[in-house]
């Protein structure tokens, strides 16, 4: 369980011990790796209850916080499992790779709409949300080890999806590689992308990108791909 700990002073809070609730999942997220908004709120909940606080309904966690963090383009969600037929469908989120540190984590919803601030917050997150993230120029030769540690692992589970396959789907991969900002988290990104490609391939007996699979497909290759890319990073630690 994310612990709760006093927030940085945010101008205007009249409690600045209070763990603003985009911070909490942005930890809870890096410490679990993923998670589902309903056990996000529950954990909240016993932070906010340390300090006799309540965190709000469910409801509004996944109105103000979740829907918010989406759009913003902070997290993202990697996969869905059926808990009971009557049910919606659980689903995951991560953080997307690279979005760590924005500070838009500490005031989502006046990041998304910065009517909701004062004049000073306003003009701050205009000029956050122009901003893009810059991939890292990643040159020749380094584009090769990447690609020659994430097969060596692969080989090791059975994939052989060659480079020039992989390729012809992700033809922007070299950009993408950049967005991440370790050698590990590199390799990580290949291995999770070509075991999507293969496993959808290897169904449709042809090479296709994961978005053209059904959609069940899809999320069973994305299962099995964050299930890869999890191994090969606790390997590297």
């Amino acid at each position: 369980m994310v612990e709760v700990e006093k927030a940085p002073r945010l101008k205007g809070w009249a409690l600045p011990w209070i763990y603003p609730t985009g911070l909490f999942i942005r930890d809870y997220l890096k410490e679990h790796r993923m998670g589902y908004s309903q056990e996000m709120w529950r954990q909240l909940k016993v932070a906010r209850a340390t300090q006799g606080l309540t965190a709000g309904s469910y409801d509004n966690f996944r109105k103000n916080y979740i829907w918010t963090l989406r759009k913003l383009g902070l997290i993202e969600p990697v996969r869905e499992e059926t808990v009971r037929p009557e049910w919606f469908k659980r689903r995951y989120y991560r953080i997307v790779p690279g979005r760590e540190n924005d500070p838009r984590w500490a005031r989502p919803q006046i990041a998304l709409d910065p009517r909701r601030g004062k004049p000073h917050l306003r003009r701050r997150y205009k000029k956050i949300r122009e901003k893009k993230i810059v991939p890292i120029p990643i040159t020749p030769e380094e584009l090769d080890r990447i690609w020659n540690t994430a097969t060596a692992f692969l080989r090791e589970y059975g994939y052989v999806l060659t480079r020039e396959e992989f390729e012809t789907v992700k033809p922007e991969w070299s950009s993408e590689a950049g967005l991440y900002p370790t050698f590990e988290r590199r390799v990580g990104y290949v291995i999770h992308k070509a075991v999507q490609i293969e496993y959808v391939s290897r169904i449709a007996r042809r090479l296709i990108p994961p978005e053209e699979a059904p959609a069940a497909l899809a999320r069973e290759a994305r299962r099995v791909a964050e299930g890869l890319e999890r191994e090969w990073l606790r390997r590297a630690r």
